[in-house]
């Protein structure tokens, strides 16, 4: 479950793999260094999933926002245009796996 924040506080969110983050609907003048790194820790994971999600799923753009241009000065919702760009990215453009060899080279006996 989720709801896009405003300008003044962060979106409420709540998943079954994390439950409710600390900083879920938080007026942005309780954000501490803390609650910051915590939110950022979150875009950084959330957003480039989403990207890869919204990708493998066709609707490119259904969730590239989530948080409100000013909330935090901006800062969450650029970082999580990038990150979601980065998940369809990777999604759209998978890298190569090195050969089994290469990674794990043969043990002499």
């Amino acid at each position: 479950m989720r709801t896009y924040g405003d300008a003044s506080n962060a979106p409420e969110y709540s998943s079954n793999s994390i439950g409710t983050p600390s900083w879920s609907g938080k007026h942005e003048s309780e954000f501490t260094d803390q609650l910051q790194s915590e939110l950022q820790n979150f875009i950084v994971c959330e957003a480039k999933l989403q990207g890869h999600n919204d990708s493998v799923q066709d609707r490119v753009g259904e969730n590239d926002k989530f948080f409100d241009n000013n909330f935090l000065s901006g800062w969450p919702q650029l970082l999580w245009d990038e990150c979601y760009q980065l998940g369809i990215s990777e999604q759209q453009n998978p890298q190569e796996m090195p050969d089994y060899d290469e990674l794990w080279p043969p043990m002499p006996i």
